[in-house]
């Protein structure tokens, strides 16, 4: 992706934790980026077509009115991916849809269930890639961990790309930029999408329009479950 070599292509949770932590080697809120890296990870798993989420959706005088609660539903019989994680993820997902629960499995109670350890996860694996420089933390300050910045800026230039048109939007983009809008993250870059706007991609109004209804309402309600951004800056310890 971008040019990249092979070896620095990222995953969408990987992409998503590299582009949320900062020079300073922190991320904007914990909370709000382990919740938004677990969404990625749904993402990455929608994707490769191992799931889908599916919103509660209505039409109000003849306008789709999204009631972004939506529930995770998961494709049987389908083979492994290419990914530790990813295969380990759909265990406990078939785990958690099997259980003796008679409330669906949505994607609110999933992202606080697996928030923390998916940060962790994918924080883990950037610092192994080489991609995030770890600094460790004393006796008066936290681990930090600061990305690699070519690979950052052609992340993010690509995000920019896409907005510009310069480059068709794919259903992998479509995913990365709906989560970089819902955690607030493209604002920070300087490429603010407003409400209405994010809504008109997930309608398919504009390049979203070639890409499948049924990834743009998991691309949609993936975005829209990250919890509001929060508080000072705090690093993944706090």
């Amino acid at each position: 992706m971008f040019g990249l070599a092979p070896l620095q292509r990222l995953s969408l949770p990987e992409e998503f934790a590299l582009l949320s932590y900062g020079e300073n080697g922190r991320v904007p809120n914990s909370r709000q980026t382990a919740a938004g890296c677990a969404a990625a990870e749904l993402g990455e798993l929608a994707l490769r077509r191992r799931l889908l989420v599916r919103p509660r959706r209505t039409r109000k005088l003849g306008v789709d009115i999204y009631r972004l609660r939506g529930e995770i539903e998961l494709f049987p019989s389908t083979p492994h991916t290419s990914l530790t994680w990813a295969d380990g993820l759909l265990a406990a997902l078939w785990t958690r849809s099997t259980a003796l629960d008679p409330r669906p499995l949505t994607v609110t109670r999933w992202l606080r269930e697996r928030g923390r350890e998916a940060l962790a996860l994918h924080t883990s694996a950037l610092v192994e890639r080489g991609v995030l420089r770890q600094r460790p933390g004393t006796l008066l300050t936290r681990t930090r961990h600061h990305p690699d910045a070519a690979l950052r800026t052609a992340l993010i230039d690509g995000v920019r790309a896409v907005r510009a048109e310069q480059v068709p939007l794919d259903e992998h983009m479509l995913f990365l930029c709906d989560l970089l809008d819902g955690a607030g993250l493209t604002k920070d870059f300087g490429l603010t999408m407003t409400r209405p706007q994010r809504l008109e991609r997930a309608r398919g109004i504009g390049a979203a329009g070639a890409l499948p209804e049924t990834l743009r309402d998991t691309s949609t309600v993936l975005g829209f479950s990250l919890p509001a951004r929060e508080g000072r800056t705090i690093t993944v310890g706090d």
